[in-house]
């Protein structure tokens, strides 16, 4: 009876396990997971295989093979079972199995039972990429999936890198990532942030295969940099690549620049002779090369509208500039094209600019390589470089704001490419500037009229506000000033002035009981609209450098009416608080028996700071926080 029992457990068993390689095997039931992995995890990577094999200049196969087991509802979004393809971009095998905690199989998708729709999304035109995906919902936690895939590219301009750290909360048992290049063809390789974990790299015959091991998940702590800067990655590249059949060459970035310049923008320039006289004719009575490019940017923003669109040489090529003067609409690459096509019709050089845009990061100078997921439009000047978003109907003239500002793009000239880096907008030029005058009444209540004026990324922060309704105008100041007891906006008039970059907000609003009365005494605070909110978590072991993205400088100053029938109890000394943070000074003056002024100043410095010095600035933003909710006393007389 043994001997016909003993091979059922056997197999039976087995089913538990997944191959991985002829060497190795896993064991899917999930309570066998080290927990220094499951701790503070949403899921965890059992196994996860890339591997590149370079073939042609023109053909690159691209193997995954990935285990991941899911924990938790929040988990989900890391069983991402999908493959995206297009013209040259070929999936020869996809599947996914998915089993339960113990390891045993729920369902089997092979590549029939994949969803094939259109990449297009809201807010784009066109697009020719498409993708294959699966609809999987949960029947219970922890389960685990095996995806695999291939993919044959013929487009070798972009190679998969290796992230093997791709999240906070998600622990990773083993990645491998394996570059084969048989025919040697040259290839340059990026490693970065290898210094802070144990990586293997080792070389196999033609291959050279990078891999890691029991890496815990990550916490995110607040104010620390993008994974991109922190966790370990590797970067491939081909010297010389192909892009939707267009052969190209990037040695450096002198001879990518100028691949990009014949192959993507050459000839790509031609206006219609009425739309040259008609700008001619707008531009006659300007007398500087920037003024006519003012009048240039204002005229594309009310003639042209921005529409994503994911056509020509991989989505790179921009439409002619022809059509887009026709129809009126493009993407960021057509209307940068257009608008350059426009300033040289009136003699005003200007230059196309790959560039990263939404979250600051930097084309790599030390990596040649197409780069970037946007373009801007770069006027040289002789004071400063001119930059212009070209994708905006609202943005003023060379205003750029927080989207590309203070980071390494790519000019592409005629004669070739050129790293250049974005404009910085300083503390000193980002500013908040806040003027009130407040009434206070022995009832408790109050009212105030506000003024506030934004200039610099502080503009940027709120011009915005202009394009809501009325209600959610409100609403947004409701939110902002939420510290202050039944708050009523009671009318807000809003002025853009792009000529001087500055948004000015004028606001009336009022309080049932602002202050609060004890005995014959009121206690007010008399930070009335600018209480620091902030409040930045201790770290007993904090692991990585905190970043402060933007400086900029904060200005108060209001002139308070006392109740009648009180005065000013004492008059608090000046506090200053000054680090290589920023400085910060809070102060009250007394101007008459009646009225009292408020004057608040601080300011922050941008930069990137060890973690050692967290704990330092913690305390700085703590201590201002302390500060501004101080209290004064007002005693009747």
């Amino acid at each position: 009876m043994q001997k016909i029992l003993l091979p059922i457990l056997v197999a039976i068993t087995m089913l538990n396990f997944v191959k991985v390689s002829a060497q190795e095997e896993i064991d899917l039931n999930s309570a066998l997971i080290d927990s220094s992995l499951v701790k503070n995890a949403n899921a965890v990577v059992l196994s996860e295989e890339v591997t590149i094999e370079i073939k042609s200049v023109n053909s690159i196969t691209t193997k995954v093979k990935k285990i991941i087991t899911v924990l938790n509802k929040y988990g989900d979004r890391y069983a991402d079972s999908y493959e995206i393809f297009d013209q040259s971009r070929r999936i020869k095998k996809i599947s996914a199995i998915f089993y339960d905690h113990e390891g045993k199989q729920i369902k089997k998708f092979k590549k029939s039972d994949f969803i094939d729709r259109s990449m297009i999304d809201s807010g784009e035109l066109f697009d020719d990429t498409r993708i294959l995906y699966i609809n999987y919902t949960a029947i219970g936690y922890p389960y685990t999936m095996v995806f695999e895939s291939e993919i044959e590219n013929s487009t070798t301009a972009f190679i998969r890198p290796w992230k093997p750290i791709s999240s906070n909360y998600l622990s990773t048992q083993k990645s491998t990532y394996t570059i084969s290049n048989p025919r040697e063809l040259s290839l340059k390789v990026k490693e970065a942030n290898f210094e802070n974990y144990d990586i293997d790299t080792r070389k196999n015959g033609d291959s050279t295969i990078y891999s890691i091991v029991n890496i815990p998940s990550k916490e995110p702590e607040v104010l620390s940099p993008m994974g991109d800067d922190i966790f370990p990655s590797v970067n491939v590249a081909l010297t010389t690549f192909v892009l939707e059949g267009v052969r190209g060459t990037a040695v450096d970035w002198k001879s990518l620049g100028k691949w990009m310049y014949e192959e993507l923008l050459r000839d790509r320039d031609q206006l219609p002779q009425e739309t040259i006289d008609e700008v001619a004719k707008l531009v006659e009575g300007a007398k500087t090369k920037k003024e006519k490019a003012k009048l240039i940017y204002e005229y594309v923003q009310e003639k042209t509208r921005y529409i994503s669109v994911q056509l020509g040489i991989g989505g790179w090529m921009p439409f002619l500039a022809s059509d887009v003067d026709r129809l009126g609409y493009g993407d960021c690459k057509a209307l940068t094209n257009y608008t350059k096509a426009i300033l040289e019709s009136q003699e005003i050089p200007s230059y196309y600019t790959v560039v990263f845009a939404k979250r600051r990061k930097d084309i790599d100078p030390d990596f040649t390589s197409i780069q970037g997921n946007h373009v801007i439009l770069n006027i040289p000047d002789k004071e400063e470089d001119i930059w212009l978003e070209c994708t905006s109907q609202t943005a003023p003239f060379n205003f750029i704001g927080d989207f590309t500002d203070d980071r390494n793009v790519l000019i592409v000239k005629p004669e070739g490419g050129e790293i250049k880096r974005t404009k910085k907008y300083e503390p000193e030029e980002n500013t908040f500037l806040t003027q009130a005058t407040v009434h206070l009444k022995a009832d408790t209540s109050m009212k105030a009229s506000i003024e506030e004026i934004s200039k610099g990324l502080e503009y940027d922060k709120r011009y915005g506000i202009q394009f809501m309704p009325p209600k959610d105008q409100k609403l947004y100041n409701k939110k902002k000033w939420g510290y202050i007891n039944n708050l009523e906006v009671n009318s807000i008039q809003l002025k853009d002035d792009k000529d001087d970059i500055q948004f000015i907000e004028n606001i009336n609003v009022s309080s049932r009981n602002y202050a609060k009365k004890v005995g014959n005494r009121l206690l007010v605070i008399p930070n009335v609209f600018s209480c620091d909110q902030i409040n930045l978590p201790k770290y007993e072991n904090r692991t990585t450098p905190f970043l402060i993205s933007k400086g900029y400088i904060n200005t108060d100053e209001y002139v308070i009416h006392l109740p009648e029938g009180y005065v000013l109890n004492n008059l608090p000394e000046k506090k200053m608080l000054e680090s290589e943070f920023g400085k910060y000074t809070y102060e009250l003056e007394k101007i008459d028996e009646s009225k009292i002024k408020f004057k608040r100043y601080l300011k922050i410095i941008d930069g990137t700071f060890p973690k050692e010095k967290y704990e330092e600035y913690r305390k700085f933003r703590s201590e201002i926080k302390k500060i501004d909710k101080s209290k004064i006393i007002l005693k009747q007389v």
